[in-house]
């Protein structure tokens, strides 16, 4: 076996052990939240501890029901995150679990204020450090075996794809249909991007492309 064949297999591996380990995690938390539902019969009564006067004891409900229900959110942005492979997801994942913190910690004016701190930080990152549009004409060098699904929301384009999770299999498709041989500096058209072939392995597959956005 070539190395690009037994890194090939390796990623399909590596694909499959994260599909068990993302399904076992849904299963778990599925699982636990029913489980939170039917052992917190506290839920269903805290406009009764809101109507007694006991504002202290309805809020401290209010902190045992909301922890775990964001808890829960996160393992949601976790497991979407796993599965489309969006860097972005990251900053959901941050911001929901700072929120829970100061949650909990709500009595503590340090924790707070650290966390609104972090919060307004990663705010700030998100607006100005994230990449909001790709102007046409961009483009990127980049290893084949990137997703479809994660090179669109790179460039901001709309490649079509649907058996074809990585690049590289769509490339090869084409070029079949096409009737395009595949060699050093061979172009193709997808969609609203340009892929120029840069490298080849000894079998004929990419290794490495440019792709520039066009529209």
């Amino acid at each position: 076996m070539t190395q690009k064949r037994i890194e090939h297999f390796l990623m399909k591996a590596s694909e499959a052990f994260l599909v068990a380990i993302t399904f076992t995690l849904l299963l778990v938390s599925f699982i636990l939240f029913m489980e939170f539902l039917f052992l917190s019969p506290h839920m269903f009564h805290i406009e009764e501890i809101i109507l007694s006067g006991h504002m202290k004891d309805a809020t401290e409900s209010l902190k045992e029901i909301i922890s775990p229900l964001l808890m829960f959110v996160i393992v949601v942005e976790l497991i979407i995150m796993l599965i489309k492979h969006q860097p972005r997801i990251v900053f959901d994942v941050l911001l929901i679990a700072i929120a829970r913190e100061i949650i909990i910690s709500g009595h503590n004016f340090k924790d707070v204020l650290l966390g609104t701190v972090s919060l307004f930080i990663l705010f700030l990152i998100r607006k100005f450090l994230t990449l909001k549009s790709v102007p046409p004409g961009t483009a990127v060098i980049i290893d084949p075996y990137i997703t479809v699904e994660a090179l669109n929301e790179m460039l901001g384009v709309h490649i079509p794809f649907e058996e074809e999770k990585y690049l590289i299999d769509l490339i090869e498709r084409v070029a079949k249909e096409r009737g395009i041989v595949l060699k050093k500096r061979k172009t193709i058209d997808i969609a609203n991007v340009k892929i120029e072939i840069l490298d080849l392995d000894e079998n004929g597959r990419p290794i490495l492309v440019r792709v520039m956005k066009t529209a």
